[in-house]
């Protein structure tokens, strides 16, 4: 067999055939959820079949997961493990309202992520000496 015909059977206008659904590339906060734990991950791409994530820790491969992102969740199975990402198969094809529900859903925050404000924003003007009866600025 040549190989323009394996390129053409491997590619179908310039785009592999593997890849059944379009993907949406992007960056957004998640919680994958199994029966025992829930996973804070990063989005990496979306599609109407699945979602490559990434995260420090990630259930095994065949393990039943929930992706949520606010409001919006799809059930699905943990399909490939790759270092720190993984690939989702969602149980049933998302149609275009339900990719918008993830992409438009509020990023959840990151499990124990504390205060995550600048230091001496938010602080009451009791806290620091020189701001608490303006004593200090200028000596006289």
């Amino acid at each position: 067999m040549s190989s323009s015909r394996i390129l053409n059977m491997a590619f179908e206008n310039g785009v592999g055939c593997r890849r059944q659904w379009p993907r949406q590339l992007m960056i957004l906060s998640a919680r994958l959820c199994t029966v025992t734990k829930d996973y804070p991950v990063r989005i990496r791409d979306l599609s109407a079949g699945g979602a490559r994530i990434e995260g420090a820790e990630l259930p095994m491969v065949g393990t039943d997961v929930m992706l949520k992102r606010g409001e919006a969740d799809v059930f699905g199975e943990i399909a490939w493990i790759s270092g720190n990402q993984a690939g989702v198969e969602f149980e049933e094809e998302l149609d275009d309202a339900a990719l918008d529900a993830f992409t438009s859903a509020p990023e959840l925050p990151a499990a124990n992520a504390g205060d995550t404000r600048r230091p001496g924003f938010g602080r009451k003007s009791g806290q620091h000496p020189r701001w608490s009866n303006g004593t200090g600025w200028v000596d006289g």
